[in-house]
């Protein structure tokens, strides 16, 4: 739509029109100083043969050879001096079918032709997503095309990371061209009238250096019969420019609603560009240490399981107490997620606390914020990071540890302000392609639409950048790390601006709280021992809401069973509502077995049940389907909703032990994943005794030994069957402490920020 009205306007005529300066090589056979034809055969040869190679690892859907061969073509085209003629053998590949096109357009953006341009922009309108998307990614390589804006406009306009691609390429190109992308903008801006999309031209238009921005920012910003999405990306935007906003700032802070808000966080952020940026000063000559998630988090994790506050959410909460007491650790700051008036009270929050949270604040009612959307939502995330830094002061180091949104904004904040990065390196998304291969029938347009949903390539890309550019990385304990990171740094000498620096690398094992674990054991073996003094006299027994020894969660789980059931053990699963965590693969796999269902209760742990985001939505309703309410296997499904992490210590207890006519002894813990990197709540279920059911791709076959202390499931591999391996193992002898020893020697969450710690230091050593 924003294509077809730019093409109408006046504008349109004007800037196709414009000649931007090209000074493209070319080759040219009959000049003597070209090299002679023979080294041009000899190199059309060889740019075929990598193009075979190429599409011979995309036939297979080998993700490795494919990232691989495609980085060599890229080179190659880079270099070459047979440009012309490698161009159309590119032209060629790319109309042999979806994935060929997808894989042709690195390198055709390496060769600076402008028979390449037309090439790429043919990609912006290609009916695969996907394809459109790494158009638009490598567009951001070359000089601005008039041709390309129309489209890159429609892209940007599209939400998502779809939006966070042509938002780069634009504002990349508005550095060298600001007034004719200011100009496009504003012309969009008058054509279109959906407000997300309207939103979306904001965010970009607010990046901008053109000076005729700040007067249309505020004209957005005050117009009340604008939207208040659109007026808010306006406000946004003013905080991070020079202009006179001030007057205009102050009377939208005084309204009581999300303007006055954001306008509040906007006069925070003008002030901040005036002052001078400081040194990290530590209170006792300790480190000051920063971490993020986009997630929800607070000293207690008390939204764990709620949107997309999981296991790296609670894994921060634990990591921030150890840390913090480690003695060369001064402080440690987290950075999570939050509503825009958590963001402002975060900014009022204590800083000479050892352990101080802040907020970032991104997304609205229109445009909501999520790990699907969040891409869209860098220039705020950019802003909201930049400001927790700078109202906390400045710090020694950032740690992230996703391949999400956060992370590449973190990372963009972070080199600007030359804050040195600690990243913590897992081969994902491979292990992805990992668990889709496994069945052996992924086919190129199945990889493409995973690519799609997942952004498969880009993350891999993104992890090759995070390897070679970041001062340290900290490797997740799987034999594939080690090897992934030495193919990607293999050619490191190649690349003159990540050799200038020495990288630490240190293989280091995420951690848990085992003390946690303790003390739920602890209080749950007291309280389970009152219960059994207590369960021959009826006064008691016959009404746990008035039984003192059976509260919060334990109450809600035992008043959740049907009486009927009581007598069963529990298969219990924790994790978020996201279609990654498998919960409705859990819940088909238990209901389609009816010996599963006859001989174990079901309790899946995570989601908002009472108000869901859209997505944990679409699992409840994948649940729904495999369980519906009037089924009468809905007995024995029991959803509890997101809880505190010291809840879920009790829940892991509590299946491990029984509670005395309520459920049985002998409960085990099942993760429906496909894959998963690590698996924090494998191991805090290890620790507690449980047998776990655990998916063979990614971290846990590093710490779960097969048929002895649970089980490991491939991917393609029926679910049902393991977890009834699984319960086949509750009484294996010695089963259990084998695993709490396991974990407490080699997964304890001090043990993990004392390696954490050294290696941080290695930052004061190169000061």
């Amino acid at each position: 739509m924003v294509m077809t009205m730019l093409k109408k306007s006046s504008i349109w005529q004007k800037v196709t029109a414009q000649q931007f300066p090209v000074n493209y090589p070319t080759t040219d056979l009959t000049q003597p100083s070209q090299p002679p034809y023979q080294a041009h055969m000899g190199q059309a040869y060889m740019g075929r043969t990598l193009i075979e190679e190429l599409k011979q690892a995309a036939s297979s859907v080998d993700f490795k050879e494919m990232l691989n061969r495609s980085t060599t073509l890229a080179r190659f085209a880079k270099t070459s001096a047979n440009t012309l003629l490698l161009l159309d053998d590119l032209r060629s590949m790319s109309k042999d079918n979806a994935m060929a096109t997808f894989l042709a357009i690195e390198s055709v953006a390496e060769i600076q032709h402008e028979s390449a341009n037309t090439i790429l922009i043919d990609c912006l309108t290609h009916s695969d997503s996907s394809v459109r998307r790494q158009a638009t990614w490598k567009l951001a390589n070359r000089r601005p095309v008039a041709a390309a804006l129309p489209m890159l406009l429609q892209q940007l306009c599209t939400g998502g990371i779809d939006t966070m691609h042509a938002h780069q390429t634009l504002a990349h190109w508005a550095k060298s061209e600001p007034r004719l992308i200011c100009q496009w903008l504003s012309n969009a801006l008058l054509t279109n009238g959906d407000a997300a999309a309207r939103a979306r031209l904001v965010d970009l238009l607010g990046v901008l250096n053109a000076v005729e921005v700040n007067g249309i920012l505020s004209k957005l910003a005050a117009d009340t019969s604008e939207s208040v999405a659109v007026r808010i990306a306006a406000i946004s935007s003013m905080g991070s420019r020079t202009g006179p906003f001030g007057s205009l700032l102050m009377q939208l802070s005084r309204q009581d609603n999300h303007i006055g808000a954001y306008a509040t966080l906007a006069i925070h952020d003008q002030k901040m560009l005036n002052q001078p940026r400081t040194s990290p000063i530590a209170i006792n000559g300790g480190l000051r240490i920063c971490q993020l998630v986009l997630a929800k988090v607070d000293k207690t994790l008390s939204l764990g399981g709620y949107g997309e506050t999981g296991g790296v959410a609670s894994l921060l909460v634990s990591l921030s107490d150890a840390l913090a007491r480690q003695p060369s650790i001064d402080q440690v700051l987290t950075i999570g997620l939050g509503n825009i008036e958590d963001a402002i009270s975060s900014l009022s929050s204590a800083r000479n606390t050892s352990q101080p949270y802040r907020i970032v604040a991104a997304g609205d009612d229109l445009r909501p914020m999520n790990s699907t959307s969040a891409w869209e939502h860098l220039p705020v995330l950019k802003r909201s990071i930049k400001r927790c830094l700078g109202n906390f002061g400045a710090i020694d180091l950032i740690h992230l540890r996703m391949l999400d949104a956060g992370t590449f904004a973190a990372t963009q904040v972070a080199n600007t302000l030359a804050i040195p990065i600690c990243f913590s390196f897992a081969p994902d998304p491979q292990n992805t392609m990992q668990s889709l291969q496994s069945g052996g029938h992924l086919t190129p347009p199945a990889f493409l639409h995973a690519d799609a949903q997942s952004n498969l390539w880009f993350r891999a890309r993104m992890l090759e950048d995070m390897a070679r550019s970041v001062a340290q990385l900290a490797l997740f304990p799987q034999p594939k790390c080690k090897l992934l990171l030495q193919d990607i740094r293999k050619d490191l000498h190649q690349h003159s601006q990540y050799s200038q620096h020495k990288q630490h690398s240190v293989t280091i094992a995420e951690g848990i709280d085992i003390q946690l674990i303790r003390q739920a054991a602890s209080q749950y073996k007291a309280a389970h021992s009152a219960d059994s003094i207590y369960s021959t006299d009826t006064t008691y027994s016959s009404d746990i809401n008035n039984s003192n020894h059976m509260q919060g969660v334990i109450s809600d789980l035992a008043n959740s069973i049907c009486a009927s059931r009581r007598h069963l053990p529990i298969l219990l699963s924790v994790g978020r509502f996201h279609p990654v965590k498998g919960m409705a693969r859990i819940a088909a796999a238990w209901a389609d077995d009816p010996l599963l269902y006859n001989t174990c209760n079901l309790v899946l742990v995570g989601g908002n049940l009472s108000h869901p985001s859209d997505i944990e939505i679409t699992v409840m309703e994948a649940i729904e389907h495999c369980v519906p309410a009037n089924d009468h296997r809905r007995a024995g499904l029991i959803l509890l909703g997101g809880r505190p992490r010291a809840d879920i210590a009790h829940l892991m207890v509590a299946t491990m032990m029984g509670r005395s006519q309520y459920w049985a002894s002998g409960g085990i813990y099942v993760d429906g994943a496909l894959k998963e990197e690590f698996g924090l709540a494998l191991i805090e279920a290890l620790t507690t005794g449980l047998v776990v059911v655990a998916p063979s791709t990614g971290g846990p076959s590093t710490y779960v030994d097969h048929n002895d202390t649970g089980i490991l499931v491939d991917p393609e591999h029926d679910l049902g069957q393991a977890i009834h391996q699984g319960f086949a193992l509750v009484e294996r002898s010695g089963r259990s402490l084998k695993a709490r020893n396991m974990v407490e020697q080699h997964y304890a969450i001090d043990t993990m920020a004392e390696k954490l710690t050294s290696l941080y230091l290695t930052v004061r050593d190169k000061a």
